[in-house]
């Protein structure tokens, strides 16, 4: 399917009916969707989300150990090789709004005049497990949790496609918002240096 850009140029993706999870560049490939866990034995007749068989990536994104939940849906991470990969419950259509200090992730609108992170107080934005995420390649790919990753985000064939977040190799801040219409945000700023 590709990557996608909206008529106003903002990275975009929607879901079949699960979560959209938002990936580092350099880890998607390992992102399984409803594949089976590489090198686990698969019982005769297997399916994800089965009782008695192995857990697949999709069945995890369904059930981050570490999430949130918003009246439209949620936020919460999962590891992928090592590194957190961000969660979005939910099946609506997300977007990725930058910005001079990063960007933000939209998720859910009606009014567009009601989707503008620049009308949260900063008291309203907060961290849900995990505060700080690393990116050596700069960029994040989001795409329906039901489907398997690749490096190249052309060859991710998720239904919905891929939106591509660029944001620039180094560590980033990730916090969260909802507001009073219940559109939820995702914000990424440059982190502090260790």
């Amino acid at each position: 399917m590709g990557s996608n850009i909206d008529e106003c140029g903002r990275p975009w993706t929607s879901s079949g009916g699960g979560p959209i999870i938002v990936v580092p560049a350099e880890t998607t490939e390992h992102w399984r969707g409803t594949l089976p866990p590489v090198g686990v034995q698969v019982p005769e007749g297997w399916t994800w989300g089965a009782a008695g068989g192995p857990e697949c990536d999709y069945d995890r994104a369904c059930d981050p150990p570490v999430s949130e939940t918003t009246p439209f849906g949620g936020f919460g991470w999962v590891d992928v090789q090592g590194r957190p990969a961000l969660v979005l419950d939910g099946e609506t259509v997300t977007w990725f709004e930058a910005d001079c200090e990063g960007g933000t992730l939209v998720r859910s609108s009606i009014d567009e005049t009601e989707d503008d992170p620049k009308r949260i107080s900063e008291s309203n934005w907060r961290s849900i497990g995990v505060d700080v995420i690393s990116l050596a390649d700069g960029r994040l790919y989001m795409f329906d949790s039901a489907y398997p990753g690749a490096a190249d985000p052309e060859r991710i064939d998720a239904d919905s496609g891929v939106g591509v977040i660029e944001l620039g190799p180094g560590r980033w801040k990730v916090d969260f918002a909802t507001n009073a219409n219940e559109i939820d945000f995702v914000r990424f700023r440059p982190a502090p240096s260790e």
